[in-house]
């Protein structure tokens, strides 16, 4: 089966390396191929540096930017984008069905599945409208990820969310066929170690944008009075901010910085503590990899939170009646903590792995095949 992959509007392969994410993206292609024998035609928003990688025999390689010139103005590269299906067609032979990778340019995708009447697979992480909401974007982006999502849920014949809230959500407020809804939760390597007693115990981690969504402030005024300090792996426009805060508050903070997949993993065997802060998730990949290296995972209680942890069984989640700080404080008091670390660890390789994915997705392929 050949699958004709589009990227989120914007991303390529080298993008995804600079984000240090290339490795681990690329790990579900070749578990499709290894285990499904599938072939992919990948269609980036990259020029020829992305031909450089080598990734997969099966996996070929599409810049956008080796089709069309690339204008320094995003509105004309965004007009252009509409017209990309007659050359993007040339250089695909047969194929079976069409994926596309977030909302986020799926109006190629569905121009291109127009053009070749081949099924539409959709893939979101996340729900941009209901992103748009909560971070009080402008009326027009708003309306915009609106008419976006209702439209690309016409279009496809699978769209695939990752929690029952999205689930949820999109049937009370768009006009679906709630067949075509499909939940597919991420997928996290398998990290843990048996060393949990040894690990950092008066450092927490947290990973993350350093933005507003991931309430980074109140996770620093949690620690007043505590005597945990705070690693942040990640980077954003909030950063001096933060870190003005952290001192303010004496709270010793340190930035780590954007860090490779693979290095990530590794630090998260490092700390007993994660803890998440946000506003507000999709089917948050940090919480999961922290549940699966066995940390013991603090977490706001939001619904993706309470979706994946079942309080004091595997993770712990706080709220304004039972605040961080509260719990901070009386963490070493839990007696339960080693088989909270174990549980998670549980969950995530029974509900979260490579293999139960790559299962999944190739059976809705095949369901796609079936049905188109």
């Amino acid at each position: 089966m050949h699958i004709v992959y589009f990227f989120t509007y914007g991303y390529s392969l080298e993008t995804w390396n600079e984000a240090g994410i290339l490795n681990r993206e690329i790990k579900l292609f070749k578990e499709l191929i290894k285990k499904h024998n599938l072939k992919f035609t990948i269609i980036t928003y990259g020029n020829e540096a992305d031909l450089t990688f080598d990734l997969d025999k099966n996996i070929n390689i599409v810049p956008i930017y080796t089709l069309i010139t690339k204008s320094k103005n995003k509105f004309i590269n965004l007009f252009n984008s509409f017209f990309l299906s007659k050359k993007i067609d040339k250089k695909i032979d047969n194929f079976d069905v069409i994926k596309q990778n977030q909302l986020l340019g799926s109006w190629v995708s569905i121009l291109f599945k127009l053009r070749s009447r081949k099924p539409l697979y959709t893939r979101t992480g996340y729900d941009m409208f209901l992103f748009s909401l909560k971070e009080k974007k402008s009326i027009f982006k708003v309306i915009l990820y609106y008419l976006l999502t209702q439209t690309t849920l016409y279009f496809s014949n699978l769209y695939s969310i990752t929690s029952t809230q999205d689930r949820n959500f999109l049937s009370k407020y768009f006009i679906v066929n709630k067949n075509k809804l499909v939940k597919r939760s991420n997928w996290v390597e398998n990290i843990h170690d048996n060393k949990f007693m040894e690990r950092k115990s008066k450092t927490i981690l947290t990973v993350g944008r350093l933005e507003k969504q991931k309430n980074y402030e109140y996770l620093i005024k949690s620690l007043v009075d505590t005597d945990f300090s705070l690693d942040i792996v990640g980077a954003g426009s909030n950063k001096d901010s933060l870190q003005a805060m952290a001192e303010n508050c004496s709270v010793q903070i340190n930035f780590l910085g954007i860090l490779k997949n693979e290095d990530l993993l590794k630090l998260y065997t490092k700390y007993k503590y994660f803890v998440s802060s946000s506003l507000f998730e999709g089917n948050p990949k940090a919480i999961l990899e922290a549940m699966s290296s066995g940390c013991i995972v603090i977490a706001k209680d939001i619904p993706n939170n309470s979706e994946i942890i079942k309080n004091h069984k595997n993770g712990i989640l706080f709220n304004e009646e039972n605040s961080l700080n509260n719990i901070l404080k009386n963490i070493e008091k839990i007696e339960n903590l080693e088989e909270i670390s174990r549980d998670s660890i549980v969950h995530v390789k029974v509900f979260n792995s490579i293999d139960k994915l790559s299962d999944d997705i190739y059976s809705d392929f095949i369901y796609m095949n079936k049905v188109r």
